[in-house]
């Protein structure tokens, strides 16, 4: 996964499969996004996303809380069925609305 910058926004495509293999990944794709030394949203593109493991909603949720303490945001842009159902099923529905 790569940090796109688009207009002061960072954009990560996320990939079909967030299983636990590809937790560790994000978690450091996100954690990047944050040390950079700005002000600008992170924004996870989510639309193509197929498969979702619990370990990469945590990830997804701490970067959400990390970047909030830093007066920043995490969004989540137009969500797949498999990414809201993950959130769904782990009873995290209004957190990603939150996210949205």
């Amino acid at each position: 996964m790569e940090i796109k910058d688009n207009q002061g926004r960072y954009e990560i495509e996320l990939p079909a499969v967030l299983d636990l293999a590809v937790a560790p990944d994000l978690r450091d794709t996100l954690l990047d996004a944050l040390s950079r030394d700005t002000g600008a949203e992170v924004v996870l593109k989510a639309a193509a996303v197929e498969r979702v493991s619990t370990a990469c909603v945590q990830v997804v949720l701490a970067a959400a809380r990390g970047l909030a303490g830093a007066a920043r945001r995490l969004e989540v842009e137009r969500p797949s069925a498999a990414f809201a159902s993950a959130f769904t099923l782990l009873g995290l529905e209004a957190d990603l609305e939150a996210l949205s």
